[in-house]
């Protein structure tokens, strides 16, 4: 089935003013959150609502907070979320950060008191798509294990980077650190699916293929084994020790201790190559290696090489015209939504 986007942010946006936000942020949110769908990344879609309306009418995130900037220079700062929701200081941060790196060439902004504020991917297409590189990454909960432990250890820190490419649109990476995102194993679980040895252990320490050991407490497993637990260390330093926000063991689950503030960190960077090297075209020779790149000759089995965010870009696409493709998993939290704040949830009504 597919469904309406301004129908789903509507809906979203209605459930989210009952649980406290005002118009504008719960908009925003709601966008943020239907622009993953859209593209795709269903794990950071429209489903995590059910967790920040739970965390909004328990007070774990202040629906009314207003975010300030603590300290402010010319291509840099620091910005205190207040508890509120990670999204709309989150859109804040980085487009502070393209107003200031249209100046300076090069800023960053960094957040702290925040909590998950969905898809890195988003923000940094907010970069690729007016021409500046972006890069965005955050902390979290400690839901991974580092190289050689057998429990949660560190967050599974995101991060993206994207990069405008003309005709392309952009190159935009987005991961987190784990094998595959959280998201995943909990869809995997509402819809009585095993996943794949390496993406989880057991609360033993045990690779395991069972997803519901995941809300048992068990470790994501760090991609790469220490190529993915050094990755996460750097989101720690930049988005955690520099944001002065909570570090590993001290951040709080949002999604599982809807009670407790989770004083999550961000950090934001944009590069203006208009200023840092005026002569080039970035997007023009983004083009060029992209051409470059899907030329290669395919290996046997392969149909086609793509780049980073080309599926992604091309899913985007396919949803503004036919509709969005929703997972049962996230029906099922829609449904849930709807059995908290009371608001009707009718998939026939959003239906594209």
């Amino acid at each position: 089935m597919r469904f309406a986007s301004e129908k789903l942010i509507a809906w979203c946006v209605e459930n989210l003013e009952k649980s406290g936000l005002d118009y504008n942020e719960a908009k925003t949110v709601a966008q943020v959150l239907i622009s993953a769908d859209e593209r795709g990344i269903n794990s950071h879609g429209i489903i995590r609502a059910e967790g920040y309306i739970q965390c909004l009418q328990s007070g774990g995130i202040a629906a009314n907070a207003v975010h300030t900037i603590i300290n402010d220079g010319p291509s840099y700062a620091l910005v205190d979320a207040n508890r509120g929701l990670g999204i709309p200081v989150s859109v804040f941060a980085m487009d502070l950060a393209i107003e200031k790196a249209k100046k300076s060439g090069i800023a960053i902004v960094n957040v702290f008191n925040s909590h998950h504020h969905g898809a890195c991917g988003y923000y940094t297409l907010r970069c690729a798509d007016r021409g500046l590189i972006g890069l965005a990454m955050s902390t979290g909960d400690i839901i991974m294990a580092i190289t050689g432990a057998a429990s949660n250890s560190i967050g599974n820190n995101p991060f993206s980077y994207a990069v405008p490419a003309g005709r392309y649109r952009s190159i935009c990476y987005d991961i987190a650190m784990s094998t595959v995102a959280a998201g995943k194993i909990s869809m995997a679980a509402v819809e009585k699916r095993s996943i794949p040895l390496g993406w989880l252990l057991d609360p033993d320490g045990n690779p395991t293929t069972d997803p519901d050991d995941y809300a048992k407490g068990g470790p994501l497993c760090p991609f790469g084994g220490y190529k993915g637990y050094g990755l996460s260390m750097m989101v720690e330093s930049l988005a955690g020790i520099l944001s002065s926000a909570a570090l590993l063991k001290d951040i709080h689950a949002w999604n599982m201790d809807p009670n407790s503030s989770g004083n999550v960190g961000h950090c934001f960077i944009a590069i203006d190559p208009a200023v840092i090297n005026p002569g080039f075209s970035i997007p023009e020779r983004a083009e060029q290696m992209i051409d470059q790149l899907l030329s290669q000759k395919k290996a046997p089995g392969v149909q086609r090489i793509v780049f980073p965010g080309q599926l992604e870009n091309e899913k985007e696409v396919d949803s503004k015209e036919h509709g969005v493709l929703l997972p049962e998993a996230t029906l099922v939290a829609l449904k849930h939504i709807s059995e908290i704040t009371g608001i009707i949830f009718n998939r026939d009504t959003l239906k594209k």
